[in-house]
Parts: C-alpha cells; structure tokens; sequence
C-alpha cells in the first residue's frame, strides 16, 4: 500500500514547482497587459506631465545628439537624437512600480537657430575695448519630428495607443516633458519657440 504521507508530500512539492518558469511567464505576461492598457498608459503621460516625480523615476542608458545644430545660424537646419531611458513607474501606490522602456528617436528634426552675437570692437585703448558677446537659440524647433516607442524591459515592443491617440499640444508637451533638458544642456542653447510657452493646464486631457 502506498504510503499516504508520501502522496501528500508529492503533491505539496508539485504544486510548489515553477514548471518550466511558469510563475515568471505569469508576471511577465501581467506586465505586458498593463503596458498595452490605454486607461494605464493615458495616467502614466499625465503624470509625466503633472512633474509627479514620486511615481516615476528614469535613467537613461543611452543618449546622442548630432546635426548641424553647431554651424552658423543661417545654415543650422537639423538635429538628430537618440535618447533612451529606463523607467520605474509606481502607478498604483500599493503595488510594485512598472518598470519599461522610453525611447525618443529621430534622424531628422527640423530647426532654425538664431543669435544676438556682437563681435565686439577694439578701441584705441584697452578701455575702449568691447569683448564679443551674445547667445544663440533655437527659434524653431520641430517636436513632431521625434518618434516616441514604449517597449518592455525584455525589449518587446508595445503599442502606444494612448500617445497616438493624444492631441498634438499633448505629445508635443510629452516629448518635451523628458528630451529638451538633455538638448538645452548638450547644446548650451535654449529652444524659444511659441509652443515652449504652452503647459499642461492650457490643454483639457488629464
């Protein structure tokens, strides 16, 4: 006769097993639920907005500005940027933050730059003398230029409805929101342009 004690254990320990990482597909797949729930990635932009930096904290692992941003001001045209970050999102306070990634991306980002540079004058003496001075700026900048992607830590892509949805002040507040500190401070230029002025509260979405 079989031993009931034996059965029982065997029982226990199979109900304990993780066949083949199953708990981990689980947590997985749960994740990635969340991810594609529109309802979760609208909360997740307006708090991005709303500067709620007790919910969201970012690292970026990857970052590159390039173009001609550099030449004269007559001939600056366009920015190129790679800019990718990693997020821990704790959307719902009794739970464990999301964590994903954040990427900002484009080839071609269409600008104009502008400057009061005064190349200054030698006087006749060193008192007369006026040292060159001045800033430039962009006075155009094209935030819809830049690609927005939200995958998975495991680099699965997800679909971002809810930024595709948004209305164009949103998105362009959005990108705004993570990518024109890093331009600002690469650059050492500020970006002066209608839209900068605009904020979230101008906008009814969250």
């Amino acid at each position: 006769m079989i031993d009931k004690n034996i059965i029982r254990i065997i029982n226990e320990e199979a109900s304990n097993f993780d066949f083949l990482g199953n708990e981990d597909y689980l947590k997985g797949r749960e994740v990635i639920d969340l991810l594609q729930n529109e309802d979760f990635q609208k909360q997740f932009i307006c708090d991005s907005l709303l500067e709620r930096k007790n919910k969201i904290k970012t690292n970026v692992f990857e970052s590159k500005l390039g173009g001609d941003w550099e030449d004269d001001s007559q001939d600056a045209r366009t920015l190129t940027l790679d800019y990718f970050l990693k997020v821990e999102y704790k959307y719902d306070q009794e739970k464990e933050p999301i964590k994903f990634e954040l990427s900002f991306y484009s080839d071609s980002i269409a600008i104009s730059k502008t400057d009061n540079y005064d190349s200054g004058r030698v006087g006749g003496t060193t008192d007369s003398d006026v040292a060159p001075s001045g800033e430039a700026w962009f006075n155009g900048f094209n935030w819809t230029d830049i690609n927005v992607d939200l995958n998975t830590t495991e680099g699965d892509d997800i679909k971002f409805v809810a930024f595709e949805k948004a209305p164009i002040r949103i998105k362009m507040l959005f990108i705004r929101q993570f990518v024109e500190e890093y331009i600002n401070n690469y650059t050492s230029m500020g970006i002066d342009t209608p839209e900068t002025k605009d904020n979230i509260q101008n906008v009814p979405y969250c």
